[in-house]
């Protein structure tokens, strides 16, 4: 099953439907319901979910990577979130989450190449970034974390700080970190899929 339904934990009610709102990628309170988990002393926890039906992009792409699961011999959950104007998939196996991720997340990077094809063949409206396990934000919340840092390192020195080969998805996580960051800029050297995002001083 699609998951259009999540927890939230804030400081007040109001300030968990706001989050709430924003986990699920909607605009308007009338799009989402709401249930009161727990309201007390250190803060509230309410329940969210979609009001309106799941739409068509959403069934399909759930239906293509249930099939993709089962020729590998595998059933999952399948989580799948709206962020912004992208779709993200969260995959859950039993037994292959590390199969399905690989080494530095290879095997994950061509699974998403794979599917977005699948999928874009049907309907190339549909964005979407494929994870295992959660595997995808974990690491780019340790990559955003590691290029402010780099980058603040980048304006006391002077010197540029060159990552190591990243995937797109990752590539564009770093670009946008630094995006708001005087001072400094990004680019990208490298000729195969797996780029290297450059931080380096603004030029005057």
């Amino acid at each position: 099953m699609v998951n259009h339904e999540t927890e939230i934990e804030a400081g007040s009610v109001e300030d968990a439907i706001k989050k709430g709102l924003e986990k699920l990628g909607l605009q308007s309170r009338d799009e989402m319901e709401w249930k009161v988990i727990y309201d007390g002393e250190e803060g509230v926890k309410i329940k969210v979910k979609n009001k309106v039906d799941e739409p068509k992009s959403v069934k399909l792409v759930e239906e293509e990577i249930s099939t993709f699961l089962e020729k590998l011999g595998t059933t999952g959950k399948v989580e799948i979130e709206q962020e912004h104007n992208r779709l993200y998939i969260n995959i859950k196996t039993k037994d292959m989450d590390g199969l399905l991720i690989g080494k530095s997340g290879r095997n994950l990077e061509s699974i998403q190449h794979i599917l977005s094809r699948i999928i874009h063949n049907k309907d190339n409206s549909i964005d979407l970034t494929i994870d295992v396990a959660g595997y995808r934000r974990k690491k780019e919340h340790t990559l955003k974390v590691r290029a402010r840092a780099f980058a603040e390192e980048v304006k006391r020195s002077g010197r540029e700080f060159i990552f190591e080969p990243l995937p797109p998805s990752l590539r564009r996580a770093v670009h946008l970190e630094i995006s708001d960051i005087e001072g400094v800029r990004t680019y990208t050297i490298g000729e195969t899929d797996l780029k290297k995002v450059v931080i380096s001083p603004a030029k005057k």
